[in-house]
């Protein structure tokens, strides 16, 4: 491995554990900014190019737009409201 992935490496541990300090303090935003930064050197790392990201992001996208919207017994009930009208999926997490 060389120095520039070690060192990414690092950076990782570090805002792993900060974004996990955040989620537990409840500090959405800040876990939210984290988690994009970590996505950001992970994809760095690991050689992934912008639109190999963007076409696994919409893949998943419509994997989670189909289980919204597919009727199932055990299905999470999704009330359709201000997001849904404004074009926004509902994160069921």
């Amino acid at each position: 491995m060389n120095d520039r992935n070690q060192q990414i490496r690092v950076l990782i541990d570090r805002l792993s554990s900060s974004a996990r300090v955040a989620q537990a303090l409840s500090l959405d935003d800040t876990s939210r900014l984290l988690a994009m930064a970590l996505l950001d050197l992970q994809t760095k790392l690991h050689a992934i190019s912008a639109d190999e990201l963007r076409h696994f992001t919409r893949t998943v996208a419509n994997v989670v737009e189909f289980k919204v919207r597919a009727p199932a017994n055990d299905a999470a009930h999704v009330e359709s409201g201000e997001s849904m009208q404004n074009g926004h999926t509902p994160f069921l997490g």
